[in-house]
């Protein structure tokens, strides 16, 4: 891959913060519809997480302070989550 960190930015800009936001909005419809199942409310602070962590590699890649290791590393696990939830959508 030519920038790993280009290729790690878009994924997480145009694939991963756009469907974590989308299942975070269920959760909270879910939520707000009086399902506040304990599950659904850790999945909930999961999602935040996740997001936050996202929005923090986004952070790093626009400072220059991510390692071409750890942007590879990163894109790796990306995709494997992404292929992973494809196969159980199949």
């Amino acid at each position: 891959m030519k920038n790993i960190e280009v290729e790690l930015e878009s994924i997480i800009f145009n694939v991963m913060l756009p469907e974590s936001k989308a299942f975070l909005d269920e959760l909270n419809e879910e939520i707000q519809n009086g399902n506040d199942k304990e599950e659904i409310v850790e999945a909930k602070k999961d999602v935040e997480y996740f997001i936050e962590e996202l929005n923090q590699v986004l952070k790093l890649i626009e400072e220059k302070k991510l390692s071409n290791k750890d942007a590879k590393d990163m894109y790796k696990k990306i995709r494997n989550m992404i292929d992973e939830h494809e196969d159980e959508h199949q």
